[in-house]
């Protein structure tokens, strides 16, 4: 009888694994994880779980931001697996799994990014330029078709390729910057509820970054709604 419990015991524990494992909080956290560790192998200084909170009142969590003589990065990641569909100018990717049996859409996460990279900007000095970054860290990025999407190893060739582009001085003043501005108060329940009063905003055509109205505009790939205060924001929204 003991044998029987204690197997028992086993059992549970290593389907509770196995499920902890599958979450996708818990594949994100791993995802990071990989990501923080490639950036600290730099010189620079690395902000990981950055989050600040807006003129608006409004909280914003940010995978990474890399600070170095290579310039300002920031980068969202992404650990998806399956096939990943998506171009540049598309509000929603494609997810594909089980040899196309199962499809799941997520939130273009350049257009996310470029959210993280705006309020950066808006913090830092006008003449420091902010590269935007999104990693998939299983490396499926082969059917996306949209700047600045790498691997973990691209991200990696990206930085070191890079021109010197700040000096110390200017280093130190950024970080500061970022240290000053970061929220270290801002529970998991409100950042959610930030979460959804943005997408509420988007819902009613108002754009999230600066609370300017969203009004239609043609392009080249058909209308759209955009920020009136282009060129200033350049957010965009499906219609």
């Amino acid at each position: 009888m003991p044998f029987i419990i204690i197997g028992i015991i086993l059992i549970v524990i290593i389907v509770g694994v196995v499920v902890w494992l599958k979450l996708p909080s818990t594949r994100g956290n791993r995802g990071e994880n990989t990501v923080a560790k490639m950036l600290s192998r730099f010189d620079g200084i690395t902000f990981n779980n950055y989050i600040l909170v807006d003129k608006n009142n409004k909280s914003h969590q940010i995978d990474h931001i890399y600070v170095g003589r290579q310039g300002v990065f920031v980068i969202e990641t992404k650990n998806y697996s399956g096939n990943i569909y998506g171009t540049q100018e598309q509000e929603e990717w494609t997810q594909v799994l089980a040899g196309g049996n199962i499809k799941n859409t997520l939130y273009n996460p350049v257009r996310q990014n470029g959210s993280h990279v705006y309020h950066i900007k808006n913090l830092l000095p006008k003449n420091i330029w902010v590269n935007s970054c999104v990693v998939f860290v299983q490396g499926n990025i082969a059917h996306i078709q949209a700047d600045n999407v790498f691997t973990v190893r691209g991200l990696q060739n990206r930085i070191t390729a890079s021109p010197d582009m700040l000096s110390n001085t200017e280093i130190d003043n950024i970080v500061e910057i970022l240290k000053q501005n970061q929220a270290t108060d801002i529970s998991k329940s409100d950042h959610i509820k930030s979460i959804r009063e943005t997408q509420q905003q988007i819902a009613h055509n108002i754009c999230p970054r600066c609370n300017a109205p969203l009004v239609l505009r043609k392009g080249k790939y058909g209308d759209f709604y955009g920020c009136s205060n282009y060129p200033k924001c350049k957010f965009t929204k499906d219609i």
